[in-house]
């Protein structure tokens, strides 16, 4: 390639020249594109549902599930020991 040339040399100012203007015009559209997710990002932040809520939602919901378990497994268990109950033994 030889860019002593006047014409060359103007083809490749020329082409440096569109690469700088489409370079400022993909700045723009990427700055265009951060603001609007930032602003979306800032409308999800303020609603009332976060994660720290979920966690506490799903503890909730986790304990009341081990205690339905825990009472019935309990009843179940009364249940078989009034079935099967032991006999006293009275002889001694």
């Amino acid at each position: 390639m030889d860019f002593e040339g006047s014409d060359s040399s103007d083809d490749f100012s020329e082409s440096v020249e569109q690469l700088r203007s489409r370079l400022n015009i993909v700045k723009r559209l990427m700055e265009n594109n951060t603001q609007k997710r930032s602003k979306k990002r800032r409308s999800a932040r303020d609603s009332i549902i976060d994660g720290s809520f979920l966690s506490v939602v799903f503890a909730v919901v986790l304990v009341m599930i081990i205690c339905v378990s825990v009472y019935a497994f309990a009843n179940l268990y009364y249940a078989i020991l009034r079935k099967f109950q032991t006999k006293q033994h009275t002889e001694l």
